[in-house]
């Protein structure tokens, strides 16, 4: 038999779960990259010269409504989300930044996604 004491302990503590619950903020909808831009490393950091050219065509690129730089490893590696506004070509974007991209990459590597699983890898020395 459960004792009353025990039975209110239990249904407190349910309502404070559940409130908490409440309070929580709704966890924000990841942000959609119509083109990603990932600068990687070979050891050594990323190719910087590379990543400041194409910050650089970012900044001026009217075609782009939204840019989100996403840090992911210990030596500046990182992904860079373009969003392209509305009514303008993805897949233009892709290929414009995918022209500023080596053959070969001596550096560090160097990879961008599109639209329609457009991907692109810089070679790596061998």
């Amino acid at each position: 038999m459960i004792r009353p004491l025990s039975a209110l302990g239990l249904i407190a503590g349910a309502a404070l779960i559940l409130g908490a619950c409440a309070v929580t903020p709704p966890v924000e909808a990841a942000t959609r990259c119509d083109v990603t831009v990932k600068f990687g490393s070979y050891g050594m950091g990323i190719d910087r010269p590379l990543a400041d050219r194409v910050g650089a065509a970012v900044k001026a690129d009217r075609d782009i409504a939204r840019v989100e730089r996403k840090p992911w490893g210990r030596e500046g590696e990182y992904d860079l989300c373009l969003q392209a506004r509305a009514g303008r070509d993805a897949r233009a974007i892709y290929e414009r930044y995918r022209a500023m991209l080596p053959g070969r990459a001596l550096k560090a590597p160097t990879s961008i996604e599109g639209p329609d699983g457009l991907r692109y890898e810089t070679i790596a020395p061998m």
